[in-house]
């Protein structure tokens, strides 16, 4: 479904005024109307497409990582180690953007949604690890899984561990994106090619 105008605009109001009031509140603080004031968006509006103020909080920052996150490849035309790289320069774009909007981020992480708001990113980095099993599966990497099962598990594996750091940086105040994505991508399984 694609948003007209009108709606992308109001979503973006919504997720600025929630980034502005978690900067001093914690995401279960937040009630709707105070949102929506803060935005200058009816709560009609909001309630039209939103149960919540959390079902909001946990859409938009998920959705902003997924499309950080996401990296077009053509599994048979590349190099798997361009791939990688392209890889490790997203995981640097996340932690860019969750540096940039840390308060959203910890207030997630650390409220009654961090459960739901863990498996939402868990399930969308789990997808883009997926991607790149497939090219290494494609190009014969050394070590690498083949078989379906082995490569949802390394998928899952390379997901949560994803997560976690996506949280352990939320929650420090590091700045260093590119060095800590450069320690992330040495901590990837052996057989992830490096370039």
């Amino acid at each position: 479904m694609r948003l007209d105008p009108r709606q992308i605009r109001t979503r973006e109001l919504l997720a600025e005024a929630l980034t502005r009031l978690l900067e001093r509140k914690t995401l279960d603080e937040v009630t709707v109307a105070e949102l929506c004031r803060e935005a200058a968006v009816h709560r009609t509006t909001f309630y039209g497409h939103f149960d919540s103020v959390a079902e909001f909080a946990l859409q938009e920052f998920s959705q902003s990582i997924d499309r950080i996150a996401e990296v077009d490849v053509d599994p048979r035309a590349e190099r798997p180690v361009d791939v990688s790289r392209r890889y490790v320069d997203s995981m640097r774009d996340i932690l860019t953007l969750v540096a940039d909007e840390r308060a959203g981020y910890r207030t997630l992480l650390g409220s009654s949604t961090r459960g739901v708001f863990r498996i939402a990113l868990e399930e969308r980095l789990r997808e883009r690890a997926r991607l790149a099993l497939e090219v290494w599966r494609d190009q014969d990497v050394p070590g690498a899984p083949r078989t379906d099962d082995a490569m949802d598990r390394a998928a899952a594996f390379i997901a949560g561990a994803l997560v976690g750091i996506i949280e352990t940086w939320s929650s420090s105040d590091e700045t260093d994106a590119a060095t800590a994505a450069e320690e992330v991508g040495s901590l990837l399984p052996g057989w992830w090619p490096r370039a």
